[in-house]
């Protein structure tokens, strides 16, 4: 009787399903075999065996059931991620476009300095530019890097993603970015400056200096032209003291003040 109870006791402590299952097998074999009284057993072996069985069929009903909520689990679970895979993924792609409807944005408000720096850049991989305020707003906007930095100037290049867009989307507007630019400049401009610019409705190319005997002169212009010679207001590349304006700069003076230098006046 004792040597039963130990056998249960120890059965109680088997976890795995397939030995259950063997003992639930064998154990049921074993019954059929005394009910067509082909073996001969005592009546506590064969009310061991009956415990036998009853115990194991509990531990195979609940690893069944322990199996089909696994089952759903897992196939919740992996509904689950895939899901949260199919968000985070929309999730990229729309950070993306945001990132990219950013800096295309960024693109359309650069000023006729900023302008030029990426006319440069189109043109070569990198340039020297000098600090200031068109260098730090372009960094900021991330649209260039500068690998090299030195006391005044920094050697910059176009990032990775404004170079892509520059030559997917904002090179074949860049004509439209140029007159915008210019306008949004001579709108803002001092009128003393205005009327320099104005002699280009005569003249695509003014002299600024003037030699005579080995003496130089400096004409107005030469001192405002100066400032704004790096920008997108002159054809490029601008050599000594004749500045050529940008067909499209000379078309927004036209737009805002016509033919007639009084026109600053007015």
């Amino acid at each position: 009787m004792q040597g039963s109870k130990d056998v249960l006791d120890l059965l109680t402590k088997l976890k795995d399903t397939r030995l259950n299952l063997a003992i639930f097998l064998v154990s049921n074999l074993v019954l059929v075999l005394i009910n067509q009284k082909l073996i001969t057993l005592n009546s506590v072996s064969e009310t061991v065996l009956q415990g036998l069985v009853f115990v194991t069929s509990i531990r195979l009903v609940y690893a069944v059931i322990g199996a089909i909520i696994d089952f759903f689990n897992n196939k919740k679970f992996i509904k689950n991620k895939e899901a949260e895979t199919a968000l985070k993924l929309e999730q990229d792609k729309m950070a993306i476009t945001q990132a990219r409807e950013k800096m295309l944005f960024n693109f359309r408000e650069l000023d006729v300095f900023q302008l030029y720096i990426i006319q440069e850049l189109k043109r070569q991989n990198h340039i020297r530019i000098p600090k200031g305020a068109p260098l730090f707003t372009l960094k900021n906007m991330n649209i260039i890097y500068t690998p090299a930095v030195s006391d005044k100037t920094e050697t910059a290049s176009l990032t990775n993603k404004a170079s892509e867009l520059l030559n997917e989307a904002v090179w074949d507007e860049f004509d439209d970015l140029k007159y915008g630019a210019a306008k949004r400049f001579f709108v803002g401009l001092q009128p003393e400056e205005v009327k320099c610019f104005i002699e280009f409705l005569a003249n695509d190319n003014i002299k600024t200096t003037n030699s005579y005997r080995g003496s130089t002169s400096y004409y107005d212009s030469y001192y405002v032209f100066k400032k704004y010679s790096d920008t997108t207001l002159f054809s490029q590349p601008q050599r000594g003291t004749e500045y050529k304006i940008d067909s499209i700069a000379k078309d927004v003076i036209f737009s805002i003040y016509g033919e007639q230098p009084e026109a600053v006046n007015g």
